[in-house]
């Protein structure tokens, strides 16, 4: 008869981040699993539901800062409460989901991958990630996607400004309403968007969707648990990207 896979249990009441994160980091899943569960003690909010998407990111001090960056193991983790900046950074591998708001630069260079944030993003959510797919339910805020060059960066509800600034490559995709200048800088990529755009930045234009577009979409939005139909976004690309208007 097989094992049941293990489960651990860690507080950040009982050790601090930097506790954590070394632990998380020297991880052996053969004798401990690959099953976390990780509590915040301390869950001031990073980027409140009801704050605008110009609201200050995670500045509040008890919103712990560099949460689990830097993890290169096959782990399963899951996270209750706010964390504050630059959580989740240089990850491969990992697969978490996070119960809470988080600050900015979340998941910032991911190469490999899954991050689930189940509440709001401060600023540069997903910025310079080249695999894996990086997923907010709630808002963003400005500069979505900054320097993407690779896998798929997801986020439900809205974005500020400049989201897509100097993106290279890979999925950026948007739920609902962009604020100003996307697409600044952009020279490759993809952005799906489903609410309104204030504006676009030069360069960029909107292509014809395809029937490769909503069969990517579709995969990547029940990826992310996000119930919405594909034929309802519209493709922006740099125009010098190529592809059919």
């Amino acid at each position: 008869m097989s094992a049941q896979p293990q489960s651990h249990s860690i507080s950040l009441a009982e050790c601090n981040a930097a506790e954590v994160n070394q632990r998380l980091r020297n991880w052996d899943t053969t004798t401990n699993g690959s099953n976390i569960s990780i509590t915040q003690a301390n869950s001031g909010r990073a980027n409140s539901a009801d704050a605008s998407l110009t609201a200050a990111n995670s500045t509040a001090a008890n919103c712990v800062q560099g949460f689990a960056a830097g993890l290169n193991r096959t782990l399963t983790i899951q996270i209750t409460g706010d964390l504050g900046d630059f959580a989740f950074m240089l990850n491969e591998q990992a697969e978490i989901e996070l119960n809470g708001n988080i600050g900015s630069s979340a998941g910032h260079s991911l190469s490999s991958g899954y991050l689930l944030i189940n509440g709001n993003a401060g600023d540069n959510f997903g910025a310079y990630a080249t695999g894996g797919v990086i997923a907010c339910i709630g808002r963003a805020g400005a500069r979505c996607g900054l320097g993407l060059a690779g896998g798929d960066v997801i986020v439900r509800s809205e974005v500020g400004d400049e989201a897509a600034l100097g993106m290279m490559g890979g999925t950026l995709i948007l739920g609902n309403s962009v604020g100003d200048h996307l697409g600044a800088g952009m020279r490759g990529g993809t952005v799906y968007v489903r609410g309104a755009v204030k504006s676009l930045a030069p360069g960029i234009r909107e292509y014809r969707l395809k029937e490769s577009d909503t069969m990517r979409l579709s995969l990547l939005l029940a990826r992310a648990g996000i119930r919405a139909a594909a034929k309802e976004f519209r493709v922006y690309r740099a125009s010098t990207s190529g592809g059919v208007a």
